[in-house]
């Protein structure tokens, strides 16, 4: 046997008769840790948690879908990663912990003095700690909130779940109410710009310029029998109309294509407005609520079990740990 495994055995021995010899002092320390500890746990106010589950829909305008054929897209399609990310922005804002804050009378609920300087610090901290936001791992979003009150529990989670919808509509609906204010003065300006070709047609056909293509085969064939007939008199009117009805055909074909392309433009400006408008609204749902929180009937914490065990270990640890250090101690005391 070689002399470090000599020196590990007599070193483990000797830490085994330090132990053995402090037996008495380890007994009380763990009993009195163990009584301690359970006392204390008995002494905690015990916390109930309530969770909510929500999914964010994908990011497509869910209005565009509604006046569209297909509406499987953004009505009833579950977000990604994206999506979650931005709703999480939206239950992580002071603005939602406000709402909540104030609707719930949450500072009295928690007992801090509103008079003091720091409220809104202490009262954040006081909701970040009994409020988390935590995202899964299948892009949905707990809403999880520990209260003394089981009741009041879920009332929280329900009222940031309510809360955060009622926000990102009204987000929404801000940017799609300065939308709608330009869509709808475009289309003013565009129906005027309709009208005012609209009359310059109808000046053209007034004209006589009614169907150029058609009327131009006519005027061909007559063109052509008068020149075989050698009808001057014929030729000659028909010179005349064709002065008249060359300048009207090319202001007729050129209006009629405006008017063609600026009634695309119109109709899809107009479908534009319609999506605004529902936007601007903001009655449909920003999320889907898979669970909304029940009342819990089970506590969550404190886990006395757990507190007694870990306090009774820790407590026993420290006591031999003081116990090797005052034998080392005095051997280097011995020594010296």
């Amino acid at each position: 046997m070689s002399n470090s495994d000599v020196n590990l055995e007599t070193s483990m021995q000797s830490i085994m008769k330090t132990i053995w010899n402090g037996r008495r002092v380890l007994f009380v320390v763990g009993v009195l840790a163990f009584v301690l500890s359970l006392i204390a746990s008995l002494l905690i106010k015990p916390q109930f948690k309530s969770v909510a589950t929500i999914f964010p829909p994908v990011s497509n305008q869910v209005s565009k879908e509604l006046t569209t054929v297909n509406i499987q897209e953004g009505l009833t399609t579950f977000g990604e990663t994206q999506e979650m990310e931005q709703f999480l922005q939206v239950l992580n804002s002071r603005s939602l912990k406000d709402l909540v804050i104030n609707k719930l009378n949450l500072c009295k609920h928690w007992d801090i003095d509103t008079n003091q300087e720091s409220v809104k610090f202490k009262t954040y901290n006081k909701f970040d700690s009994y409020i988390k936001i935590k995202p899964t791992r299948y892009q949905s979003i707990n809403v999880e909130v520990m209260d003394t009150d089981p009741a009041f529990a879920a009332l929280i989670a329900n009222t940031v779940v309510d809360f955060s919808d009622s926000l990102m509509r009204s987000i929404k609906a801000q940017v799609a109410q300065n939308a709608l204010k330009v869509l709808e003065e475009q289309y003013q300006i565009m129906e005027s710009e309709m009208k005012m070709l609209e009359d310059s047609l109808a000046v053209v056909v007034s004209n006589g310029v009614i169907d150029p293509e058609y009327q131009s085969k006519v005027f061909y064939k007559n063109f052509i029998s008068a020149l075989y007939s050698n009808d001057r008199n014929k030729l000659k009117i028909l010179n005349n109309e064709l002065k008249r009805f060359g300048n009207g055909t090319s202001k007729h074909v050129r209006y009629s294509a405006e008017i063609i392309n600026l009634a695309e433009h119109l109709n899809l400006l107009r479908q534009n407005i319609l999506v605004a408008r529902i936007e601007a609204s903001q009655k449909i749902p920003t999320q889907f609520i898979i669970d909304r929180a029940d009342v819990p009937d089970k506590k969550a914490y404190p886990k006395r079990l757990l507190i007694v065990a870990t306090s009774t270990l820790s407590a026993l640890l420290f006591a031999i740990f003081f116990m090797l250090l005052a034998e080392y101690i005095k051997k280097l005391k011995n020594l010296g």
